[in-house]
């Protein structure tokens, strides 16, 4: 199976779900440098997930919403780490009745149990779970679920950023400072929602802000790019806390679905912990 190189600076290796096991060296190679995305179809059926879909369109079940800024146009079920107060008040408990219902959305045995095995075997076997919270018990949100809709935007940003957040600093303690990230597709809109990854790097210990509109960022008309609009079921794993990324504005009265979890190595190198 070999690498295909796009826009010429994106190394992305792409697979069945049926083949991950069989591939169990691509996370060291995403971790090395030697790949930067890694593209995984067939997760799920898409018909499994248009009566998922159907579900959340209801609010079945009754997830905590929460919300981007208004001019993001765009919501979570559950809660964003990033968007969270510092202390994490209440988090933890929401964070238990989030996994009771993600469990009773998706067929057994579950979306973390299901993807989580997917990334493992990809990783020598290595367990991918939700992060460990302060506490005994505690678990971070191995996910969430994001509804992009019309105009609905991110803009460029690099995932290591996130460690300057005042509400990752327990977190900070636990995992290593390269980040990656998944965005399991749900829905694909009618246009827009494109993952588009940029010909930009930072280090993990050069990280600073961009997603902020107001930070100084480079100039991405200069810059080489990739763009990914999954298909509903499909799964990119991608070197998010070193690569420049963005979401394309959504175009359409459909919204995008999908399922987004960021992801480090714990410091004693026991597990990938997940959050969302």
């Amino acid at each position: 199976m070999k690498a295909a190189t796009l826009g010429g600076f994106l190394r992305l290796q792409e697979l069945d779900a049926t083949e991950c096991a069989s591939h169990p060296e691509l996370f060291a190679q995403l971790r090395a440098g030697e790949l930067q995305a890694i593209l995984v179809h067939g997760v799920y059926p898409p018909a499994l997930l248009e009566a998922v879909v159907q579900r959340l369109e209801r609010h079945d079940p009754p997830f905590l919403r929460t919300h981007f800024p208004e001019k993001f146009r765009s919501s979570f079920y559950g809660r964003n780490l990033n968007l969270s107060a510092p202390g994490l008040p209440g988090y933890f408990a929401e964070a238990a009745d989030f996994h009771a219902q993600l469990d009773a959305l998706f067929p057994s045995p579950g979306l973390p149990a299901h993807v989580g095995a997917l990334l493992a075997a990809m990783d020598g076997g290595q367990p991918f779970i939700a992060a460990p919270g302060p506490r005994a018990g505690e678990r971070y949100m191995f996910t969430t679920l994001r509804a992009h809709r019309e105009g609905g935007y991110i803009p460029p940003h690099v995932d290591n950023e996130q460690a300057l957040r005042p509400a990752f600093d327990h977190l900070r303690t636990r995992v290593e400072l390269h980040m990656t990230s998944f965005v399991l597709a749900l829905t694909r809109p009618q246009g827009g929602g494109a993952l588009e990854v940029y010909d930009y790097s930072v280090a993990p210990e050069h990280a600073r802000l961009l997603s902020d509109d107001r930070a100084a960022r480079p100039d991405v008309s200069r810059l080489a790019s990739a763009a990914f609009r999954l298909a509903p079921g499909s799964m990119i794993v991608l070197d998010s806390g070193r690569l420049l990324h963005r979401l394309t504005p959504v175009e359409g009265p459909a919204p995008r679905w999908t399922a987004c979890s960021f992801m480090a190595r714990a410091r004693d190198a026991s597990a990938t912990y997940c959050w969302g």
